[in-house]
């Protein structure tokens, strides 16, 4: 799964949250500020591609610290 793609996603989840049986409305945040959306969202997907998506966030921190930039080829 690209960042992009993770992005439409995101936005679909936010959109159409997840609901889980015998819920009917969610909530957005919890009491203490926690984004649930994102919550629902990871557990929406499969573990590979929770890994998938972990592994891009590594990378892109890496890339932060190392001060990595794309190059247009």
């Amino acid at each position: 799964m690209t960042f992009f793609t993770w992005i439409l996603r995101m936005k679909d989840i936010k959109e159409n949250p997840v609901c889980f049986p015998g819920e009917t409305e969610q909530p957005i945040y919890s009491e203490d500020g926690v984004d649930l959306t994102l919550i629902r969202w990871m557990l929406s997907l499969t573990p590979a591609e929770r890994l998938q998506v972990l592994q891009q966030q590594i990378l892109s921190i890496s890339k932060l610290k190392n001060g990595t930039r794309r190059t247009n080829t």
